[in-house]
This record gives structure tokens, sequence and C-alpha cells, in this order.
């Protein structure tokens, strides 16, 4: 496994094979990327502005049907690491092939988390034991 820690509060681990986007991803950032060999991602931005949940999932779909108009939208609530985290799936044709993005929120005392990820639906159930294992990661690291 490979570390990412920006030496503020965004400290989590992602496999070998998968690669941090430096393009979005530096030290001192509030937003963090790593993609996958076949092009899936998993992106944790810490939300700077006191935006309720409602606006921020908003946001996402909004940005979302801009490039895909016939998403289809999915409200879910997931148990990571003991915490709920509220979210949405959306799931989107693109060409021939079907994919899903998901949207979670992450709660702290201390500040708020939007963790996005996306892939192919083809490898999603697989690679979403992997987006849940970087959140739980990311999670247990969060320094106080």
């Amino acid at each position: 496994m490979q570390n990412f820690d920006n030496r503020n509060d965004l400290c989590f681990s992602f496999p070998e094979s998968w690669k941090l986007d430096h393009e979005h991803s530096i030290e001192n950032t509030d937003s963090v990327s790593v993609v996958s060999p076949e092009g899936s991602f998993w992106c944790v931005r810490r939300e700077l502005y006191e935006t309720t949940n409602a606006a921020v999932l908003e946001q996402a779909i909004v940005a979302m049907r801009e490039v895909y108009p016939e998403l289809e939208i999915e409200n879910v609530v997931d148990l990571v690491a003991g915490e709920k985290l509220i979210g949405i799936d959306m799931h989107f044709l693109c060409l021939d092939l079907t994919g899903t993005a998901s949207v979670r929120i992450w709660e702290t005392t201390a500040a708020k988390y939007v963790i996005f990820s996306q892939a192919e639906d083809n490898q999603f159930e697989q690679l979403k034991q992997i987006f849940t294992a970087i959140t739980t990661s990311l999670m247990s690291n969060r320094k106080s």
C-alpha cells in the first residue's frame, strides 16, 4: 500500500498500482485524488465552507447532469468504520458503457469531507471494496 499525507488532516492508504493525481493532489491541499490503472478514481475534498449536506450533494448532481443528462440518482447511507456516511449514487451512460459515481459526506467535529468515487459498472462492485478501504484508512488516520 502507498500512503498520502498532506501534513494537515488528509492521510490515507491506497493500492500500490494506483497513482496519485498530481494535478489535483499536493501537500497542504484540501483535495486529493487517486486513480486506478483502469481509470476509476477516488477523491476526497475537505469542505472549506459551511455548505449544507443537501447543497453539497446537489452541486455534485448538477455537475454530473451537465455531462450525463440521463443521470439516475439513488440516496444512500453507508456505515464505514462505525460511522454513518450520507450520500448518493449516480448511475450514468457514457457511449456504450454504464458507470456509477458515488458521493459520500463524512462529518467530524472539526470538518466536513466529501468523498467521490467513480468506476464503470462492470468493475464497480470489485472496486467498491477498494474505495471503502481507502475511505476507512482516511477516517482512521485523520489527525485531530
